[in-house]
């Protein structure tokens, strides 16, 4: 009777444990057509959040959702709110529902490749790249002050959808610096994505990890997702 007591009370404080929330939210590179999303960029309010084949979409968010909640059942709940060609500024304006109402213990934030390729030749504004990412962090904490906030280092390659000039490669950069700023100034941690993959096209493979120089290939998600999983779990 002891024994079976013990474990009762062993599962009655196992399901009263919160589970984690874990927001992924960003671009294209997050979205991986999560949703069963009908196009390129679906709203969130219009996909299926109940397909579970498709909850997560494909790619690097898809492998730590999967992991985590494979590895501690019932411990985790995770959510995709990557919308494919998104800006900062894109993210602030569905900010309130998307992110900060989701409420969530951790919040993976990727952004920047398309306040790159937006300008195209010209400089990218990163004076207004940087404060417009500073409020969606201030309107996270102002939710929840014990947030972890976990900030991915936008890059690029060169690829199909990269220029040669150099000009992209340069912007990416720009914003990348501004990434890490903001997450040394906010105690955020920093995912170093570009670094990353500087490393593994060092050797010319560029097309082997990031196939058109801004998606990358499931092994680029893979190597994506073993970078960031620590920071996740």
């Amino acid at each position: 009777m002891r024994a079976f007591a013990l474990i009762a009370a062993i599962v009655v404080v196992a399901a009263a444990v919160a589970q984690k929330r874990v927001l992924f939210i960003g671009d294209s590179i997050t979205d991986g057509n999560w949703g069963n999303s009908k196009y390129w960029n679906q709203p969130c309010s219009d996909r299926d959040l109940n397909d579970m084949n498709h909850i997560f979409g494909h790619g690097y968010m898809y492998l730590c959702a999967s992991k985590l909640m494979a590895e501690h059942p019932g411990q985790y709940q995770f959510f995709n709110r990557g919308i494919s060609g998104n800006t900062v500024q894109d993210l602030a304006a569905r900010w309130q529902v998307d992110a900060v109402d989701v409420n969530a213990d951790v919040v993976s934030i990727l952004i920047g490749i398309n306040d790159v390729m937006s300008v195209g030749a010209q400089n990218v504004d990163v004076q207004a790249f940087e404060y417009t990412y500073q409020t969606l962090i201030d309107r996270l904490k102002a939710k929840n002050a014990n947030v972890k906030i976990v900030l991915g280092e936008p890059f690029c390659t060169l690829g199909s959808r990269v220029d040669t000039t150099g000009v992209n490669a340069r912007n990416c950069k720009t914003l990348a610096l501004a990434v890490k700023r903001l997450a040394e100034k906010n105690g955020a941690a920093f995912v170093p994505y570009a670094q990353m993959f500087e490393k593994l096209c060092a050797d010319g493979s560029n097309n082997y990890w990031i196939w058109d120089g801004v998606h990358p290939t499931p092994a680029g998600h893979y190597k994506m997702f073993q970078l960031i999983y620590d920071y996740i779990k």
